[in-house]
């Protein structure tokens, strides 16, 4: 390839290209939509508000000392999780929606730590470290994207029946039923997960890069042939359905719900203090529920809330708030710090249970009791 002309686009035969090449592709095909731009370089741009050393240590402080161990921490707790709720029983509702929840945020925290394990595969080998943390975007990101939507979903899903079983808890058994919940739970995770691994996994390619000048190379991620060919059936169906309108609307709708829960609680327990009515059994622990589904929700908007701002800033194209702008080591500051909040949200429901759940502290209980003591002269040890 003669240097000073710049190629239609990259593809696997073109695999060693030279950093020269690749500046000009850049500078030359920087206009073309209002996407990512088609070739990740180092975010060395004399205009960053933020500079690749400081990048750096921000991704080996998260990704090497604090997300190994929340991660460690939420797989651990939301397995508990789901065998507390499988014991109280999948046949409601809730308990159904709450481990459909463990599940996805499960999958989320190991999918996003194999992403992100690059900072750790670096410090062994830095090649390998590099070819990962370009190669990763496919299967490991598309995964814990997918798995992340799911929660969003499932979230939602949750806040809207709450909401109706507050607003309107003759009707709420009617139309929201166990068995059609889990349907659309499936047919959700299995849509998500299926056109978000498809795009990422079709979207980019890996190329080996080298420097003449100093005879170093590197590895660096471009937009596919393929991609190119459908880009904006991809990016309508990936970026702007699952990456922007999905989560917003998700966060949305369980902001609204929550907003009418708290406000009706509210307006009932005033109603009961002037009445002096007595409260049964099933009604304290009706509300025990809906203000535990209601701590779940308040912690899912305030971690998620900078996670769809900053989607919605990227999908909108701000100037050089992109993996190659000149904001790129901003861009990837934004989004470790970000990640570092879906943690908090994904790990955290375990102490949330276990606060505010009597329910939940029972059988959490028993089953410690049944893994200590004989199991066959322990009563309930069965489910």
């Amino acid at each position: 390839m003669m240097k000073g002309t710049a190629p239609p686009h990259l593809s696997s035969a073109e695999a060693q290209l030279t950093t020269i090449d690749m500046d000009f592709y850049i500078n030359h095909t920087n206009h073309s939509t209002a996407y990512p731009d088609p070739v990740f370089l180092p975010c060395n741009n004399p205009r960053n508000v933020i500079s690749p050393h400081v990048a750096d240590i921000v991704d080996f402080v998260l990704f090497v000392g604090i997300f190994p161990v929340l991660v460690t921490c939420g797989v651990i707790t939301n397995v508990i999780n789901m065998a507390v709720f499988v014991r109280l029983g999948l046949a409601d509702r809730i308990n159904l929606c709450l481990f459909c929840l463990a599940v996805s945020d499960t999958g989320f925290m190991l999918f996003l730590m194999c992403g992100k394990s690059y900072a750790l595969i670096s410090l062994l080998d830095p090649e390998a470290g590099n070819f990962w943390q370009n190669r990763h975007r496919g299967a490991t990101m598309g995964s814990a994207l997918g798995f992340q939507a799911i929660s969003n979903v499932i979230t939602a899903l949750i806040a809207v029946e709450r909401c109706h079983c507050v607003l309107s808890p003759l009707k709420a058994g009617q139309i929201f039923k166990t068995k059609t919940m889990g349907v659309v739970i499936v047919m959700v995770a299995v849509y998500i997960l299926t056109v978000l691994n498809t795009a990422l996994g079709i979207k980019y390619q890996t190329v080996h890069v080298t420097d003449p000048l100093t005879n170093t190379s590197t590895f660096i991620s471009h937009l596919s042939p393929t991609y190119l060919r459908h880009r904006t059936l991809i990016d309508i169906v990936y970026n702007f359905m699952l990456l922007a309108i999905l989560p917003f609307l998700c966060l949305l709708t369980v902001t609204v719900c929550t907003t009418a829960i708290i406000v009706r609680l509210k307006v009932s327990a005033t109603w009961r203090r002037e009445t002096a009515s007595n409260v049964t059994s099933v009604e304290k622990q009706d509300v025990s529920v809906t203000r535990m589904l209601v701590t779940v929700c308040c912690v899912f908007v305030t971690c998620m809330t900078p996670t769809v701002t900053r989607q919605l800033l990227a999908f909108g194209r701000t100037p050089g708030f992109l993996t190659t702008g000149h904001l790129c080591n901003l861009f990837k500051v934004s989004a470790a710090s970000l990640h570092l909040l879906e943690l908090i949200n994904t790990s955290c429901n375990f102490l949330i249970y276990i606060k505010q759940s009597s329910g939940y502290r029972s059988a959490l209980q028993m089953m410690c009791s049944c893994l200590t003591k004989n199991p066959r002269k322990k009563t309930g040890c069965r489910s």
